[in-house]
């Protein structure tokens, strides 16, 4: 159960990778850090909601600790990582970023086993392997194979990918050690979006753009924007619970397949913005293979 939600997670990450381009084409000026983090909020929450309201659950006590945690998670992932991300999306693409993005795992293994005590069988260790060094290698040739001499000159783009990989590993462990203080899964994702906007709306009164910011999103409503945030927020709750089932580190790595599918995706999307190259293919199968092995090997 636990790498089926890793893969739905995958998936729709992706799906928000493509709205969040979409929705730079319409609004140049706008990278869609707020708007899709306030709907990314509603979403969890009508999911956290509809919950009681089917009498899937009951109140239960709360792990202060735990809630720390996922504050701090929400903010490494849904605040910091998103933002420099999404930046970095805007100067060299959905796919590209992404797939710079998701040396996340990296950072997150390192803390699953040093700090939360998580063991690696052999086997799905060597499913781990063959996923990130995939990944890697697909990484490694859309970096070389960029032919805009521009686009090679602006290392902006992807030294902003590369942070938010570290953020995101790091804030992917946290929501790990979460978990173990406090089951809620569901609320975790909630909680953690819910601190990571009320750091972007104290960012931005401290810039005092907070009614600026409020007014332009809210009168030019980018529905891109709003979908990519929809989907963010079942990605997270699905990364959430897929913790209760498996170790973070497996989570981690098979979330990580996010940049192969987003190609894909882009490919049929954004034809004229995105590259699409055989070696995919490879990258592809070797991910899967990676996936089942992890599987097995659980």
């Amino acid at each position: 159960m636990g790498v089926i939600l890793a893969v739905f997670c995958a998936i729709a990450y992706s799906f928000n990778y493509i709205f969040i381009q979409l929705g730079m084409r319409k609004s140049p000026q706008d990278n869609g850090s707020f708007l899709s983090l306030f709907i990314c909020v509603l979403t969890v929450t009508g999911i956290y909601g509809s919950m009681f309201l089917f009498g899937e659950k009951e109140m239960a006590p709360v792990s202060w600790i735990g809630v720390f945690f996922y504050m701090l998670a929400g903010f490494c992932t849904v605040f910091l990582g998103r933002t420099l991300l999404f930046a970095g999306i805007r100067k060299i693409g959905s796919s590209r970023a992404a797939a710079l993005k998701n040396a996340a795992p990296v950072f997150t293994i390192i803390m699953a086993v040093l700090l939360l005590g998580e063991t690696i069988s052999l086997l799905a260790g060597t499913g781990i392997l063959v996923i990130l060094t995939s990944l890697f290698l697909q990484e490694r040739f859309d970096f070389r194979s960029a032919e805009d001499h521009a686009e090679r000159e602006d290392k902006s783009g992807f030294m902003l990918a590369i942070a938010a990989a570290i953020c995101f590993g790091i804030g992917q462990g946290l929501r790990k050690l979460g978990i173990l203080y406090d089951s809620d899964a569901v609320l975790g994702s909630l909680i953690g979006s819910v601190f990571a906007l009320l750091v972007f709306i104290l960012m931005e009164i401290g810039r005092k753009q907070l009614k600026l910011t409020l007014a332009w999103n809210f009168k030019n409503i980018n529905l891109y924007f709003v979908a990519a945030g929809i989907v963010t927020g079942f990605a997270q709750v699905s990364f959430f619970v897929s913790l209760l089932y498996t170790h973070v580190s497996y989570v981690s790595t098979i979330a990580a397949i996010e940049p192969i599918i987003t190609i894909f995706l882009a490919r049929m999307l954004l034809a004229s913005e995105e590259r699409f190259h055989w070696r995919l293919i490879a990258t592809a199968c070797a991910v899967f293979l990676g996936t089942v092995i992890i599987i097995i090997g659980q």
